[in-house]
């Protein structure tokens, strides 16, 4: 199963009419240019877990930051790095 299938399949299974319409899950361009993945932690089984910052700098065009803030995993990265947020969101969940 690729990585956005498991993330597909993860919202999905937080999804019960109410959830949703607050908690509010996106992947986003930016401007470096790059990706921004935000996934909504509050209510779900990983509300509350700590993550350290992953820092990895490959080079200009193929970087990855991830964190934790106010109750989101957060993610942003090159331009082909989404795939590899999705992942590193994955392991974490399911550490």
């Amino acid at each position: 199963m690729s990585n956005l299938k498991w993330l597909e399949g993860w919202y999905e299974n937080h999804c019960d009419d109410e959830w949703e319409q607050t908690h509010i899950l996106k992947i986003e361009s930016i401007d470096t240019p790059g990706w921004r993945l935000t996934v909504p932690l509050l209510e779900t089984e990983l509300e509350g877990k700590t993550l350290d910052e992953i820092i990895i700098d490959r080079n200009d065009h193929d970087w990855v930051r991830c964190w934790i803030k106010d109750g989101y995993f957060e993610g942003a990265g090159g331009l082909r790095n989404l795939e590899e947020m999705i992942q590193i969101f994955k392991e974490w969940a399911e550490s």
